[in-house]
């Protein structure tokens, strides 16, 4: 998404507010795909700092994730707030140098030609929102370990190999349980 600056480039203190809609390519996490099925759409407010731009965005949209316990694909709202600055740079010119310490800090993003394009800040912010462990639903039983069946859907009918996937190392604290206590 590209927006014109030139008519607050020229005026420290100006600001102007418009309308986003990002759309954004399917990507690979953790090796599952991640889609995303309609633009982000949102605002975005740019304030002219006099040697730098300050944008500061607000985006809604969904994205197509697996469930990382059951493998279903479902959709995931996402609302996603940020702020980036920009640097003004002769087209073709290379990255200038920040010579202040406090500025190397941070993560400045370069425009040119009264154009800030909001893409590629808006994509690095919309994937650090996505969940590490995407779930269906805060429930989600998973799959069986045993025969893979879907548990959300009912049981599976194999009792979850319970008995035999007991390492057999420990079967001698499982025959505990099962004895009475001579104690009780």
């Amino acid at each position: 998404m590209r927006i014109d600056v030139a008519d607050i480039k020229h005026e420290v203190g100006s600001y102007k507010v418009t309308d986003l809609a990002i759309t954004l390519e399917p990507v690979e996490l953790g090796g599952a795909e991640v889609g995303f099925g309609r633009p982000f759409t949102g605002t975005a407010k740019i304030w002219n700092l006099g040697d730098r731009l300050l944008v500061q965005a607000e985006l809604q949209g969904e994205a197509r994730l697996t469930c990382s316990r059951c493998l279903c694909e479902y959709t995931h709202p996402l609302s996603v707030s940020f702020e980036a600055e920009f640097v003004e740079r002769e087209p073709g010119a290379d990255e200038p140098v920040v010579e202040d310490e406090e500025e190397s800090d941070k993560d400045v993003s370069f425009y040119s030609d009264d154009v800030v394009d909001m893409t590629e800040v808006a994509r690095d912010n919309i994937l650090l929102a996505l969940p590490m462990k995407p779930l269906c639903s805060e429930f989600c039983k998973g799959l069986c370990p045993r025969c893979g069946k879907d548990l959300n859907e009912g049981p599976c009918g194999c009792d979850g190999g319970v008995e035999e996937s007991v390492d057999p190392r420990l079967a001698v604290l499982r025959d505990l349980l099962r004895k009475p206590d001579a104690n009780s």
